[in-house]
């Protein structure tokens, strides 16, 4: 498919591009990767290009319309399915998936620290995930822009209102690094692990914006 017929974002994230081949995964197929904030397929259209199946989950109905869409145009023989669901229903309501590769790549902070151990508890009880897989995830640190420019709900935690980004009235939750460790340490036995800090610019509105995002890449379950 043409690039400029995707619709949506055009491209997977770069760490998640850069996760993909370290861990070797270009060598593997038939695998089931699953994407809780899965946007337009973006990401999974990598894995998906390399043979694989893929699953992606997001609460976004024009997302996952977009994601059917740009699918159903690389006409290959694997399997992919998208759900346009609150992923926290997703997770709770679900079960046996047994997926091979586990993705949060930009999905985690909009949703209150509680929900998010539930969730990854679900995931764990309701076998969405096999044992020994690799994993992604990438969330905001507490120093990104964002925080503190809104009404704050609990400690790290606020309605965005900032008049740039464009996410005035979403809720946003940051983390501290060993926090997060802490937590996926704890629901999903995260071992092997690299952690790296992603500290940026963007302009958003003709404004510069500074970005503090965390990605970490490791083994769960």
């Amino acid at each position: 498919m043409d690039i400029k017929n995707i619709k949506g974002l055009k491209y997977p994230d770069e760490y998640f591009i850069k996760f993909f081949f370290k861990y070797q995964l270009h060598t593997k197929q038939k695998l089931k990767y699953f994407e809780l904030g899965c946007s337009n397929g973006c990401n999974l259209m990598l894995p998906f290009e390399f043979d694989n199946n893929v699953i992606g989950v997001d609460i976004d109905d024009s997302l996952i319309a977009y994601a059917d869409q740009n699918f159903d145009a690389l006409k290959k023989d694997n399997s992919f399915d998208f759900f346009s669901i609150d992923m926290r229903n997703f997770c709770h309501n679900s079960s046996e998936l047994k997926a091979d590769v586990l993705v949060l790549a930009n999905s985690i902070y909009y949703i209150p620290k509680d929900d998010f151990v539930k969730l990854l508890k679900d995931i764990k009880q309701n076998s969405l995930i096999k044992s020994n897989i690799p994993f992604f995830i990438r969330f905001r640190e507490l120093d990104d822009f964002r925080n503190t420019k809104g009404t704050i709900i609990e400690e790290n935690s606020i309605i965005i209102k900032n008049g740039i980004t464009g996410e005035d009235g979403v809720f946003c939750k940051f983390y501290d690094t060993d926090e997060m460790i802490g937590i996926l340490k704890k629901e999903l036995n995260l071992r092997e692990f690299q952690t790296m800090h992603l500290r940026y610019d963007n302009i958003q509105n003709d404004f510069k914006v500074n970005s503090s995002e965390v990605v970490i890449w490791g083994v769960v379950n």
